[in-house]
């Protein structure tokens, strides 16, 4: 959860806007509620109203239709529209802050730590890593609580008309908890790994690119061949690990959220048989239930999203977290006005503290110009 808290302090400057977006985003998750509560209107308060006439039922159900009209067609677009801008707009602003950041910590490294990292590593967590923690932004931090939210309403929608059969609706709500804590626990190192093999292939491919004058010169197409396999392996073997664990998670998951509909179906029908539910009640509630269970299989993939999100923030601070070879010494004086004559004096040098010493004794004297 380190990297979690590190990446909130860019989130930290756009708070407001991120409230802002799930403000908006409740309003357009809670709109289309209406439409249970309009079924159930339509089939009991104006079908199935007896003391109505043929005349005054027509009438009923064109002054609600066009109500409904006006909220889906004035009302949703532009919410709809601002959601998804400020969504993309703040957590774009996001993402330049962290690359920004990440630029001027690059060009700090040392010539040690570029000699013994590719180059196709550093620009594929730059690039590749920081645009998956996107998702974190817009899936954590907005998406998520807006599906909670659509879960408490509808459920809080659903009490009022009868708490039975919302107790069945959500009585399988503790075995999805525990399948998702279960099978999403391990696919964040599952989801690491794969990141980590596909920068591999990045890499070779970023340096086999810039030297493709050297293979063709030398002609070993074939061995650079064996070797790419050998990447492209290593990658595709990571990314099966990860599919078989994703693939299990959602067969189990969408499972448990595909019998809460039959058990409604089955319950609201026996109700209806008795005469303690209506069928506008019993319609209502079918809907209800698309309504509370789209969005955990919506939760679904955003776990998958965010693990993903998560793992690439690892990579990205990992790289943010590289020490800088050389820094100035406490006691360091500040160079001030200067002639511009450079002199060595018995100058040694390695690169490494054991290596070998490639400048002995270095004795130089540069004049100005």
């Amino acid at each position: 959860m380190g990297s979690i808290r590190r990446y909130l302090k860019f989130v930290k400057p756009y708070r407001l806007q991120i409230i802002g977006t799930i403000i908006i985003g409740i309003l357009k998750f809670a709109i289309p509620l209406l439409i249970p509560l309009l079924i159930k209107f339509v089939l009991d308060d104006v079908i199935g109203n007896d003391t109505l006439t043929k005349g005054e039922k027509t009438d009923k159900l064109f002054w609600v239709m066009g109500i409904m009209i006006v909220i889906f067609v004035v009302f949703r677009p532009p919410i709809e529209y601002y959601r998804q801008y400020f969504a993309q707009w703040t957590a774009s602003k996001i993402l330049y802050d962290i690359r920004d950041r990440l630029f001027s910590h690059m060009q700090r490294l040392s010539y040690k730590y570029y000699s013994n990292t590719r180059a196709g590593e550093v620009i594929s967590r730059m690039i590749n890593d920081v645009e998956q923690t996107k998702t974190f932004v817009v899936t954590g931090l907005m998406n998520l609580w807006l599906d909670v939210a659509t879960i408490v309403i509808a459920a809080a929608i659903m009490f009022t008309m009868d708490v039975q059969l919302t107790l069945v609706s959500l009585i399988l709500f503790p075995f999805y908890a525990f399948s998702v804590k279960y099978f999403f626990g391990n696919l964040r190192k599952l989801t690491r790994e794969r990141s980590q093999a596909l920068a591999g292939v990045q890499s070779y491919l970023h340096e086999r690119v810039a030297g493709i004058s050297v293979i063709k010169s030398f002609a070993i197409e074939d061995y650079e061949q064996t070797q790419f396999d050998r990447q492209n392996k290593n990658f595709l073997t990571k990314a099966l690990e990860h599919t078989s664990w994703n693939a299990k998670a959602f067969a189990v998951v969408n499972t448990i959220t595909d019998i809460a509909p039959l058990l409604v179906i089955g319950f609201s029908g026996y109700q209806v048989l008795q005469g303690s539910l209506t069928i506008g009640e019993m319609a209502a509630f079918i809907a209800y239930i698309d309504r509370l269970y789209n969005p955990l299989r919506r939760l679904v993939n955003s776990s998958t999203t965010l693990t993903q999100s998560i793992a690439s923030m690892d990579r990205v601070f990992e790289f943010m977290d590289e020490k800088y070879d050389i820094k100035d010494s406490p006691d360091a004086v500040e160079l001030q006005k200067v002639h511009g004559d450079i002199s060595f004096k018995n100058v040694s040098f390695s690169y490494e503290e054991d290596g070998e010493t490639v400048l002995k004794s270095l004795n130089i004297e540069v004049e100005k110009g």
